[in-house]
């Protein structure tokens, strides 16, 4: 039974009678509407027949009842808010926010130029808040199950992201589900049938999400898959379920092939960051292999966060170029000219140190000083790189915070600096900034 304009559902536990507007749209699972109620206008995913069983709808229940994980992370989800039920029907759905459609896209829009492709800055962020979301999730005692590019949505200016479709969410190697993910980016044990869904194949479908963000393409997308004639399910299973990256380093069986289809991810992995690279061949290496090596979403945060520090534009043609630490030089991977590059503030944290490009205007944030605080506060500004009031060629560090800073400057002289005030970026300074401490180096 399809719900038509007009008709009347029930919201189970709230109580409430919610009408319904017009359908938004369809998957394999059931339909979308939007519905109307005293909260004003929502979503409703309606179950077709076959995927409306006892079991989905015990599924909802408990979700709702959980919630989803705190904070930031995990208000990204666009968790069911409650279970829907109409009068003489045997179906049901569950109501979830409405999604601003004309602010967020799926990759697939932005693939075919639908919606603009995302920056470095913004794909960085992307990145992150997938990582630090699912983190959340599987934290929370969770495995998502069905991580796939047809679950997300992301905002291609700033960043932010939506993850959809999160009735499939279970307690990991516990509940049981009626889906088990999508093949593409299943993990190999999957495919083959030696395990359930857990967090350890989550972590295969989330480097597999991270990869088609960055090159656009597939992992294992490469002559194997080229070569065959017929692209059904036993050869899906052949490509997944026994993979060969297609930059693995020692294993060129599957590399790409030379054709021009193959040229897009051929030429995004080569201006990745080198560590980004070492990432993604582990996590198709190693990881696909052995589960319990898998790269964690601690590590992607952590990585993502460092390049998205060190993006500076190229003075030629303004592209957005990425310089990670360790790397003395930086040509543009658009024109090729050189990068000059600005100074550096190195923060010395308990986990390490952190690099982050003094680029003109450059915040910093409450995350570079507490990396482990409230995501809710990690964009407060505490600093920012500003341009001296009588001489815009001269760049200095600005104290955004009501706590003054302690500077010993490069001759050993000492000086406070509180708020609204600022530090020449001089090489060799070293900030105290509350209870963190950080050098300005070349």
């Amino acid at each position: 039974m399809t719900l038509a304009p007009g008709e009347k559902v029930k919201a189970e536990i709230r109580g409430t009678t919610l009408t319904v507007r017009k359908k938004l749209g369809e998957g394999t699972q059931g339909e979308v509407y939007l519905v109307e109620g005293s909260g004003g206008q929502q979503a409703l995913k309606w179950y077709k027949p076959a995927q409306a069983t006892m079991d989905q709808m015990a599924a909802i229940r408990a979700l709702v009842q959980a919630g989803p994980p705190r904070g930031a992370a995990g208000n990204r989800f666009i968790w069911p808010l409650d279970l829907v039920t109409a009068p003489k029907s045997p179906q049901f759905g569950y109501l979830m926010r409405l999604i601003d459609t004309s602010r967020f896209a799926e990759l697939g829009q932005v693939q075919a130029h639908l919606k603009p492709p995302p920056g470095f800055a913004a794909l960085t962020r992307i990145s992150y808040q997938l990582a630090n979301s699912y983190r959340a999730l599987h934290l929370s005692g969770y495995c998502y199950r069905d991580i796939s590019d047809g679950n997300l949505m992301f905002d291609p200016q700033g960043g932010d992201v939506l993850i959809c479709d999160n009735d499939n969410v279970g307690v990991n190697r516990q509940s049981k589900s009626q889906v088990w993910g999508t093949m593409e980016f299943m993990a190999p044990e999957l495919i083959r049938g030696e395990a359930d869904p857990s967090t350890e194949t989550d972590l295969h479908s989330l480097a597999v999400l991270l990869f088609s963000l960055w090159i656009w393409h597939h992992p294992f997308h490469g002559k194997k898959e080229f070569e065959l004639r017929v692209w059904d399910i036993p050869a899906k299973k052949k490509v997944y379920g026994t993979p060969v990256f297609i930059f693995d380093p020692s294993d060129r069986s599957n590399a790409l092939p030379l054709d021009p289809d193959y040229e897009t991810p051929r030429f995004r992995w080569g201006y990745l960051p080198p560590s980004l690279q070492e990432l993604f061949t582990r996590a198709f290496t190693t990881g696909v292999s052995d589960p319990k090596r898998r790269v964690t979403e601690g590590e992607w945060q952590r990585l993502f966060q460092q390049l998205e520090d060190g993006i500076t534009a190229c003075p030629k043609c303004h592209a957005e170029n990425i310089w990670e630490p360790g790397q003395d030089t930086l040509a543009c991977w658009h024109c090729r000219s050189a990068v000059t590059l600005p100074p550096k503030l190195v923060i010395h944290l308990p986990s390490g140190h952190h690099h982050v490009l003094l680029t003109g205007n450059r915040s910093l944030r409450r995350r570079h000083l507490n990396p482990s605080g409230k995501e809710e506060n990690d964009t407060d500004e505490v600093a920012r790189v500003v341009p001296h009031p009588q001489n815009p060629s001269i760049w200095g560090i600005r104290n955004l915070t009501e706590t003054p800073w302690k500077v010993t400057f490069p001759d050993g002289k000492t000086l406070e600096v509180g708020k609204d005030r600022s530090v020449p970026l001089n090489p060799g300074t070293t900030l105290t900034l509350g209870s963190v401490t950080a050098e300005i180096r070349k």
